[in-house]
């Protein structure tokens, strides 16, 4: 088959409608995990919920982020503290990031007020490795982990492992805009951009780069796993949408 025939289908394969339910509430940010799990921070007092048997519960604390991933539920507060969820309980972890990603295999990573980004190899008691570079929002996947900077330019690090969380150390730019990013388990990449638009590809990026997703608002937040994409729109509403 011909390479551009290839890219025919692929396209073709990314045309299908999304059917969106509106999911009661309002979110600043949400994210979805392995399992289906589902954690996501209110706007105003950044009170923290999940989704359990359909309905959102309560987590006690207060966070201004939050991830659930291979690697936990991690969250950052107002302070930039870092905490991890173990037992109920957010256990204080050392570091201060603005932004925090569990969606690695094992190690959680992230980026901090001053854009440096970091990863966490080893788990409880090791200390946060120091990438070069700098990202405003990194996120991680089983094989890649992906960011973006402060004009907005997408990056991607490849060669990331259980055993090596920095992966190759070579930052490979990836076509196109957008304002944050997020890597799912099973490779989908979906990010917003400045205006509100979506938009959507694959981990390795194919050739044929970025497709808009369709979508009836203006978006600040995606997550998706696991078949479902979970969007909060500009107005804080929710939906949960699937092809």
């Amino acid at each position: 088959m011909e390479r551009t025939a290839i890219l025919l289908v692929i396209l073709n394969l990314w045309t299908s409608a999304l059917n969106c339910r509106v999911v009661p509430g309002s979110l600043k940010q949400i994210d979805v995990g392995e399992r289906t799990a589902c954690f996501g921070v209110e706007l105003q007092a950044m009170e923290i919920f999940t989704l359990y048997s359909g309905a959102w519960t309560r987590i006690s604390g207060s966070l201004k982020h939050v991830s659930v991933g291979p690697a936990g539920v991690w969250g950052v507060n107002a302070n930039n503290y870092i905490y991890r969820l173990d037992n109920g309980d957010w256990v204080p972890v050392n570091g201060q990031l603005k932004q925090v990603d569990a969606g690695g295999t094992v190690s959680p990573a992230g980026v901090n007020m001053f854009d440096d980004i970091f990863c966490l190899q080893g788990g409880e008691g090791a200390s946060w490795t120091n990438l070069p570079g700098k990202l405003k929002y990194y996120s991680c996947g089983l094989n890649s982990c992906w960011g973006v900077n402060s004009g907005n330019l997408i990056y991607i690090m490849k060669g990331v492992t259980s055993n090596t969380c920095a992966g190759s150390l070579k930052w490979e730019q990836v076509s196109g805009y957008l304002s944050m990013i997020e890597v799912s388990t099973d490779g989908k990449v979906y990010g917003v951009n400045s205006n509100g638009d979506m938009y959507e590809s694959y981990s390795p990026p194919i050739p044929a780069g970025w497709r808009q997703v369709q979508f009836g608002q203006k978006v600040k937040h995606v997550s998706y796993d696991l078949g479902h994409l979970w969007v909060i729109g500009t107005d804080n509403s929710i939906m949960d949408c699937t092809e």
